[in-house]
């Protein structure tokens, strides 16, 4: 069963892979002519992701009901971390006359704000885990 899906989720990659060499032609034959239709297909691909991101824990919590613990860890960590980022995100650096003039609302704002710390903050705890696994290494 777990070479199956193996064999599915490699299949799966490609694919993706494959799209995402369709819409960069696309944006480099086109251009700027194509926003929309880039726009639909960067949609169909962060549903995928989604998809791929909700299908992976309830897989791995049916093959081995064990992990379950660590799926919730995982989860709450995420929204540990989530809530960190927004409450420390700004939230409001622009001026209204340039959120005006742009067509933003100070509640877009907010959000971008959030999800720039939130990807900042995932991304230094990656770089830590990647460089205290190194050094584990070292050690063992």
């Amino acid at each position: 069963m777990e070479e199956k899906l193996l064999k599915y989720c490699k299949y799966g990659l490609w694919g993706l892979m494959g799209i995402i060499v369709i819409i960069l032609a696309i944006c480099v034959v086109k251009g700027e002519s194509s926003a929309d239709l880039q726009m639909y297909m960067t949609y169909a691909l962060v549903i995928l992701l989604v998809l791929s991101i909700l299908f992976s824990p309830i897989y791995g919590a049916i093959v081995n009901p064990g992990n379950l613990k660590k799926i919730g860890i995982a989860i709450g960590l995420f929204a540990v971390v989530a809530l960190v980022a927004w409450l420390i995100s700004p939230g409001a650096t622009l001026s209204q006359e340039y959120l005006e003039s742009m067509g933003i609302t100070q509640g877009a704002e907010a959000v971008c704000d959030f999800l720039m710390m939130f990807v900042y903050i995932m991304l230094g705890g990656t770089i830590a885990a990647v460089i205290y696994s190194a050094v584990a290494k070292l050690f063992n």
